[in-house]
């Protein structure tokens, strides 16, 4: 009988199911941080990866899990959630090969609404539920949803750095409401009396818009001011805060990127093809002069409010664009340097902004990040456009200012107004 027994038991023991295991490493992110300029800016990018079989799901997914196949063609659904920044999201497929490790992305859901609107370094719970057969597991993390200001430049992946700079493509947005009333004042100003882009067809009348341009930004005192200081940080990410444009037009604050960022906006605006120019450190404008793109010229957006003397050569073109009588001393001498320090810097390091491997010498084509599906940071601040009379000079608004300021402070029998 005992054979029989065993025999029995070996049996039994076969058709028992055992569960299979479902361990698993959660991938949030770089180092558990978001970025919602990335975020936004990549949503409809479009990639050429090569086919990877061992991952699944998003071939671009920042959020995931890494699962070793306990058997062949397993069944597997990943699900995450985080309330607030996403909805739930899901994957259902299979684990290909025994022993073989797998990266699985489901399509995440975000909320664009509230990433747009994220304005400050956010802690988040995100949940992520695994089953693999018939055996569920469940793991929380901790993430840090970014600045919606916080510009990613770089990531390290093992060994690698990974440059994710082409996002500053994604704070130009030549559709924000704001840039058409700027637009609407430069033509009050006078320099110019239409935007007609290059259509004119004359490289005198690009250079007299873009002037018109800047004379403007200098009219509303637009300053130079340097931040790129971060709430979050981490050793494996490299960021940049970077003003959106309704921060620097009415704060009348800008730094490098933060200028060019605005002007490269303006000038899309106006159908004049313009890029943001990067070196070590430091960030400026290029733009052409002609339709073709045969003629391109730098424009150091830092000297923009800048006091200074017209004492770089002045090309023949840019001295019959704009005529003496409408040239404001302030912004013509800063405009002429600018243009003289821009296109020197384009010139010395044509080499190295075709070279590859030079990530820090970067040359990023905007109308090219469009075409590939790099979308602008929508305007969704509450923010209203702080207006600028251009029929009075600095010191007529200063002293408006200060009045206003007097007569907000008074009730209207003379006495100081308390706070409710």
């Amino acid at each position: 009988m005992r054979p029989f027994f065993s025999s029995c038991c070996l049996l039994l023991l076969t058709l028992t199911a055992v569960p299979v295991k479902a361990e698993f490493d959660v991938i949030a992110g770089w180092d558990r941080q978001l970025f919602p300029s990335f975020i936004i800016g990549t949503s409809s990018i479009k990639t050429d990866k090569p086919d990877d079989e061992t991952r699944l799901g998003e071939s671009d997914g920042l959020l995931g899990i890494a699962i070793e196949a306990p058997g062949d063609d397993t069944p597997i659904e990943v699900s995450i959630e985080c309330d607030g920044f996403l909805e739930p999201s899901s994957f259902s497929g299979s684990l290909g090969d025994q022993g073989t490790t797998y990266f699985v992305y489901p399509k995440v859901k975000y909320k664009f609404d509230r990433l747009s609107q994220c304005t400050q370094a956010t802690p988040a719970t995100m949940t992520y539920r695994v089953t693999v057969g018939e055996t569920t597991q469940e793991k929380s993390v901790t993430v840090t949803f970014r600045s919606i200001n916080d510009c990613p430049l770089c990531f390290q992946d093992g060994d690698t750095l990974v440059s994710t700079n082409f996002i500053f493509a994604s704070y130009v947005n030549e559709q924000h409401p704001f840039i058409d009333k700027l637009l609407r004042e430069a033509l009050d100003i006078g320099v110019v009396d239409a935007f007609a882009g290059y259509q004119s067809g004359t490289e005198e009348d690009v250079l007299r818009q873009v002037y018109a341009l800047w004379d403007l930004l200098v009219e509303r005192d637009v300053r130079y001011s340097s931040v790129t200081t971060t709430a979050a940080d981490s050793s494996e990410i490299g960021s940049q805060h970077v003003r959106l444009l309704e921060e620097t037009i009415n704060n009348q604050q800008a730094n490098c990127v933060d200028g060019s960022v605005l002007f490269v906006s303006m000038l899309r605006k106006i159908d004049i093809e313009a890029s943001l120019v990067l070196v070590p450190g430091h960030c400026y404008v290029t733009f052409f002069l002609d339709k073709e793109q045969t003629k391109q010229l730098g424009l150091e957006t830092t000297l923009i409010g800048a006091d200074m003397e017209t004492n770089a050569e002045i090309a023949q073109n840019l001295d019959d664009a704009v005529p003496e009588e409408l040239r404001e001393e302030q912004s013509w001498a800063s405009f002429v340097n600018a243009l003289g320090i821009g296109t020197k810097g384009l010139e010395d390091n044509r080499e190295a902004f075709s070279n590859p491997e030079e990530n820090q010498f970067r040359i990023i084509d905007i109308a090219k990040a469009r075409r590939a599906g790099v979308l602008p940071i929508p305007h969704r601040s509450q923010e209203t456009f702080v207006s600028f009379d251009h029929s009075m000079d600095t010191d007529e608004m200063a002293e408006s200012t200060e009045e206003d300021e007097d007569n907000d402070g008074n009730d209207s029998d003379g006495n100081d107004s308390e706070d409710e």
